[in-house]
């Protein structure tokens, strides 16, 4: 229970840490970015960062992760200095389609609605 809670913490904080460090990008296409959530391995080793992307096209998606291959080390310089950690988790990015998947659920039941 107690780790869990911790993990959670940790997980909160180093989402708040990394909105400031895509607000901060000269990027466009990465600091308009909406983090949804951040899953941390127990050590802090690995981090992974889960961005709305419903509305993005496939295209766009490949721009994104471009310029974040490239912003990689400069967020993880960010998250270092921010938090005090002696390292900073690797970082990698995820598309969160859980919206994406509610609206077509919402869509279904609500064909379902009308028929009955």
């Amino acid at each position: 229970m107690r780790n869990t809670i911790i993990q959670e913490r940790r997980e909160s904080f180093l989402k708040e840490i990394l909105n400031e460090a895509f607000g901060n990008l000269q990027d466009s296409s990465l600091n308009t970015l909406e983090i949804t959530r951040v899953q941390c391995s127990k050590g802090k080793y690995d981090a992974k960062i889960f961005i709305e992307s419903s509305y993005m096209s496939d295209n766009e998606k490949k721009t994104v992760i471009q310029a974040f291959k490239k912003a990689r080390p400069i967020i993880q310089e960010y998250v270092l200095n921010a938090t005090s950690w002696h390292t900073s988790p690797k970082l990698s990015l995820e598309f969160d389609e859980t919206l994406l998947i509610q609206n077509r659920l919402d869509a279904i039941f609500a064909q379902i609605h009308k028929k009955s």
